[in-house]
């Protein structure tokens, strides 16, 4: 069971550093499915097809999206999944993907598939990161606190709430709020990075080329800050 959140604009470079560690992790060649309900637009679908096509082999991608108007079974979610090892959210507006696919049955299957599978990885990029988490910051001013709006994410790394292109937005202020809010711990992570974490083991790798910033909340309005890049320790 992996869980790959990223933090945006990744790079041809970084895409094949994640298919490459999957694919060491897994011991076969990985199929990724896109999920691209975050996109403002069907339009872009194939764009966010060819970029992921160059670092995998097998790709296929559902236009799960509000303006496709497509509807799913269970049995077409239990079909798409039995395919695939790689389960990927696109970036866009995470509010998108909390009212699509969270307490829905795909919901349900992933979660499963993630506690008893594995070889099963699930992976966002920006918003695609940020549901990730126990909860999501939907979206908030890192001046403005009041303006900061939290929900029940997807729960895939519990007890974390996750953000993404993190030094890029200066994004430090609206995390360390909502963390105080709802005392949990945090992470950060910059654009063109991706953060592994495993079942069992918790955060273990890094790759690409920013930091990920991590936050752990201590009680007492407290928080012990550190971060780490791809050839540190995390």
């Amino acid at each position: 069971m992996i869980v790959i959140p990223m933090g945006g604009n990744i790079s041809i470079t970084t895409s094949f550093k994640i298919s490459n560690f999957l694919k060491s992790k897994f011991n076969f060649e990985p199929s990724m499915l896109i999920l691209p309900c975050a996109s403002g637009d069907p339009k872009y679908f194939p764009e966010i097809c060819e970029f992921w096509e160059r670092a995998f082999k097998r790709v296929k991608l559902i236009p799960f999206h509000k303006k496709a108007n497509t509807k799913y079974t269970e049995s077409d979610w239990d079909k798409f999944l039995e395919d695939a090892n790689f389960v990927f959210f696109s970036g866009g507006d995470q509010k998108r993907i909390i009212e699509l696919v969270r307490d829905s049955y795909l919901h349900e299957r992933l979660l499963e598939r993630l506690k008893n599978d594995e070889d099963f990885a699930v992976g966002g990029t920006s918003a695609g990161a940020a549901v990730l988490g126990e909860l999501c910051i939907l979206r908030g001013s890192n001046t403005n606190f009041s303006r900061v709006r939290v929900t029940k994410g997807l729960n895939f790394i519990s007890g974390f709430i996750v953000d993404q292109h993190f030094k890029e937005r200066k994004r430090f202020g609206r995390l360390i709020y909502a963390l105080d809010s709802f005392k949990l711990n945090g992470v950060g992570v910059d654009e063109d990075t991706a953060l592994i974490y495993e079942r069992n083991k918790g955060f273990t790798k890094i790759l690409g080329n920013g930091y990920v910033w991590f936050f752990e909340y201590l009680g007492d309005k407290s928080l012990k800050l550190y971060f780490a890049s791809e050839n540190e320790e995390v």
